[in-house]
């Protein structure tokens, strides 16, 4: 992957080469933007793998002895009997809210009513309220230690949407914070203005309102997100905000399907968003239009998982409606036809409180029978397209950025099969060591490194 060796010449000085990994995972696209099909199953995994790496982005990939014969690093670092791999990215998070539902969820899994939420909107009523009570200066705190504990599990990218404000004055809060959080995961900017109907207030002065703050926002969301499920809004209503976001230049994100079929992914394709998010109600007709379209299908099994879709709830028969194998049929649908899939944490308070993009992964294959390589290539270079990001982010490949992670285990199958423990040996981000113990040590020269 880094070119013809050419004898002779004096290895070029680069800031930093990563050497005899036990296996380098590229997850890089073949051709075409993003993995699809049965390619998602067969990642590159290069043995005793090496990087090199200058000015923040990675210079040349490939095996070690090829790499020490073109790069000398002025640091290294050793990975023997090590993993390396992209950064994950993760495209769906609600990154910036106060509090926790862990009641409502308690009263859930024991089949009581009450609680916080009790709803979809319920729920998300809840945590507006208080978000809205908490002070800037604790919006921004926990933020910064969801990031913290995030980069500590390998995710260098995040998307982070507002949603928990439900007010214009409120979205806006939430969207300005976001914007001012200084960390080393990039974070991508998304206004959901339109997360769910706010109780007491009419539906059209809402949509309204949402539509008139889409040019006061612009500069501080990229994306502009709009739920089109039966708990949010109708795909007339979608449309309406969608169309206006297009027109100021907002590229666009959905929600879509999560408590019923709403149309959304049809939604979602038919004005070309860059994502369709949720999925768990997928039509026949949506999984069709997947194959041909550019939006990505993104999974979010912290969801199926912690709202226990795949179990029945207390006092159901055991065997009614087997959620399990349905979603995991309908996904499979999905990657068979072609669609591009990527996954996500859906990190929120109520439905999935997780960070870790290894637990995404992990779950994926429990729940919804992906391979290892799918898990993988659906949590980088796929959901590097869905936040445009792909030229950019999401695999080792000459000219990307140098977002890479060192692990603790030597091969990528490991990470999804083990559970319950955090893998990650160290993360590098832009060419620079920000999570680890695996610093990289000044290099006298080529031999050293070999030897």
């Amino acid at each position: 992957m880094s070119g013809d060796l050419s004898s002779g010449e004096a290895p070029t000085p680069v800031d930093l080469v990563v050497v005899h990994a036990a296996e380098v995972l590229t997850c890089r696209a073949a051709s075409g933007r993003g993995v699809r099909g049965a390619a998602l199953g067969r990642p590159e995994r290069l043995a005793d793998g090496a990087l090199a790496i200058d000015g923040g982005r990675i210079v040349a990939v490939g095996g070690t002895a090829e790499i020490l014969a073109r790069h000398s690093g002025r640091e290294v670092i050793d990975a023997t009997g090590r993993l390396v791999t992209p950064g994950f990215v993760d495209a769906h998070t609600h990154l910036v809210h106060e509090g926790f539902r862990h009641e409502e969820w308690g009263r859930k899994v024991l089949g009581v009513g009450g609680g916080t939420g009790g709803t979809l909107g319920g729920g998300i009523e809840h945590t507006a309220r208080v978000t809205g009570a908490a002070g800037d200066r604790r919006l921004r705190d926990g933020a910064l230690a969801r990031l913290d504990t995030m980069l500590a599990h390998g995710t260098t990218t995040a998307e982070a949407k507002s949603g928990y404000g439900l007010t214009p004055v409120a979205e806006r809060r939430i969207l300005e914070i976001t914007a001012a959080l200084d960390h080393p995961i990039d974070l991508v900017g998304t206004f959901l203005g339109a997360h769910v109907p706010p109780r007491g207030v009419p539906r059209d002065r809402h949509l309204a309102g949402v539509v008139a703050q889409l040019p006061e926002v612009r500069h501080l969301a990229e994306f502009c997100d709009v739920c089109c499920d039966p708990a949010g809004f109708t795909p007339a209503e979608c449309l309406r905000i969608a169309n206006a976001a297009h027109e100021h230049g907002y590229r666009l994100r959905v929600h879509a399907d999560q408590t019923g079929h709403a149309g959304g992914a049809e939604l979602a394709i038919e004005i070309g968003a860059a994502s369709a998010d949720h999925l768990e109600h997928v039509s026949d007709r949506a999984i069709g239009m997947f194959g041909d379209s550019a939006t990505v299908a993104t999974l979010l099994p912290g969801v199926s998982y912690h709202l226990m879709d795949m179990v029945p709830a207390p006092g159901e028969p055991e065997w009614s409606e087997p959620r399990r194998p349905w979603l995991a049929r309908r996904y499979r649908r999905l990657i068979d036809a072609g669609a591009l899939v990527a996954l996500a944490t859906d990190y929120n308070p109520g439905s999935s409180p997780t960070l870790s993009m290894q637990t995404v992964m992990q779950l994926s294959a429990r729940l919804y029978r992906l391979g290892y390589g799918e898990a993988w290539h659906m949590s980088t270079i796929n959901a590097a397209v869905s936040l445009g990001r792909d030229a950019d982010i999401g695999s080792l490949e000459p000219g990307k950025r140098a977002d890479v992670v060192i692990w603790t285990v030597p091969s990528h199958e490991m990470v999804v099969n083990q559970f319950g423990v955090n893998l990650v040996a160290s993360v590098i981000k832009d060419g620079a060591v920000v999570h680890g113990a695996e610093r990289p040590v000044p290099v006298a020269s080529n031999a050293d490194m070999e030897s």
